[in-house]
């Protein structure tokens, strides 16, 4: 990427800053003293964002093998990366605060892609199972910004990609950067994990040196999410088609065929119907 990126997107778009209490848990992880019990204040001062949260917890989805009944239990039974994880993933959801058609549509499309990345996680890349999910969930959050820096030139871009056009060239075009580039800066200004940065950077980009000099669970991560990203298109479209030359690096990468692609869009899609609700204000 370009090493005045960061400069660039401050200088071209507003971006939006993490959730406070996110902030707040994200900063407190990274204490050495940090406990159950000081982590459960900060979530708690949130009295929706705890509710989400042990609904979440309580949920098939992170499959916990006992009831959680309180923040403090919860983050003793699931660890401190899946509160880590499910703040974020609740918190994500604030940012989509217009609800205007798009944005709804990016929400569902980003929730769509996370629970993918979930799912094929447990079976491809287990090692990357913890931060799939948010991976997944954050990977289009630079359309968010575009979206709301320029809802009426952006949603012409949307509309288009509805089509199957794609909207990569006229991000380049009309903003001088694209998404993946934001979302990349977005996951560094928010101090997420540097796998973060490179899966939401890279997720169009399979083809290129980038990829091709990663790490194998970083390599793995960003495949899982490319692999998400067309599944969720498949279900939201309901047609299948012919993989991309990124889609067949990411098949390739993870070791999956385009039948087992087409087994996993079923397990997905019913997957998603039963958990979406959780993610709901």
């Amino acid at each position: 990427m370009a090493v005045d990126l960061n400069q660039l997107v401050t200088n071209s778009c507003t971006l939006p800053p993490m959730p406070v209490v996110a902030t707040r848990v994200m900063r407190e992880l990274m204490n050495p003293g940090a406990t159950a019990d000081s982590l459960s204040k900060i979530v708690e001062t949130d009295q929706a964002l705890m509710t989400r949260i042990l609904k979440i917890a309580n949920s098939a989805f992170y499959g916990c093998s006992r009831k959680v009944g309180s923040i403090q239990l919860s983050i003793v039974v699931l660890g401190f990366n899946t509160l880590k994880n499910l703040v974020i993933a609740t918190s994500t959801r604030s940012l989509y605060q217009k609800q205007s058609p798009a944005e709804q549509g990016l929400w569902e499309h980003s929730l769509a892609v996370g629970i993918a990345s979930h799912v094929l996680a447990m079976a491809l890349s287990p090692s990357n199972l913890d931060n799939a999910f948010t991976v997944g969930l954050l990977h289009d959050i630079g359309k968010l910004v575009f979206y709301q820096r320029d809802p009426e030139g952006y949603s012409i871009i949307l509309e288009e990609q509805a089509k199957g056009a794609t909207c990569h060239e006229p991000e380049q075009k009309q903003f001088g950067f694209t998404h993946a580039h934001i979302g990349a800066v977005l996951m560094n200004r928010w101090n997420l994990p540097e796998s973060f940065e490179t899966a939401i950077g890279l997720h169009h980009s399979l083809d290129g040196p980038e990829f091709n000099r990663l790490k194998p669970q970083p390599k793995q991560l960003t495949a899982l999410v490319h692999v998400a990203d067309e599944i969720a298109k498949r279900i939201a479209s309901s047609a299948g088609k012919a993989p991309s030359d990124g889609m067949s690096i990411a098949m390739t990468t993870l070791g999956i065929s385009e039948e087992q692609v087409n087994n996993y869009i079923s397990m997905i899609k019913e997957t998603l119907e039963q958990e979406k609700s959780l993610f709901k204000e």
